[in-house]
């Protein structure tokens, strides 16, 4: 019991990068404990929230698993996932899948029509937008999502 209080605690204040592709359990569990569960489909119609548009990833600091864009010279895409009480950024590096788990509480982030620039904790995404209108309409449905958790 009081091990599952210290797990829950660590994992509220942690921010995690994970690969998805090793171990699922793992991934799931800790996207349970630090993002909370997913919007059902209902609630997803009535606040429209169905994921972000495509951003294309150019940086991320600091580097875990040998991420690194400078020597890479294929595009990476990323999506975000809203969640009940964080946020999931998924992308896919060198036949690998990544996400990175954050709480609305350590996130930070700003925003132009071309750049999107993501603080998660300590990590920090550097992201091209390429969908404006569509970019837009995602930071209205974070703040929102942001707001609703803490009121």
């Amino acid at each position: 019991m009081l091990y599952n209080y210290f797990v829950i605690l660590l994992y509220k204040y942690t921010i995690m990068i994970l690969k998805t592709s090793q171990n699922q359990k793992k991934v799931s569990d800790s996207l349970l404990l630090v993002c909370g569960k997913s919007f059902s489909l209902i609630e997803k119609i009535n606040n429209n929230l169905f994921g972000s548009p495509k951003y294309l990833m150019k940086a991320i600091t600091p580097t875990r698993f040998n991420l690194d864009f400078d020597d890479y010279t294929d595009l990476v895409y990323c999506t975000v996932e809203l969640r009940k009480k964080g946020v999931a950024i998924y992308f896919r590096f060198k036949n690998e899948e990544y996400v990175i788990l954050t709480r609305y509480n350590q996130l930070t982030y700003v925003s132009s029509e071309t750049s999107f620039d993501f603080q998660a904790g300590n990590f920090l995404l550097k992201l091209t937008v390429v969908d404006t209108k569509n970019h837009f309409k995602f930071i209205r449905r974070l703040v929102q999502c942001k707001n609703n958790l803490t009121n």
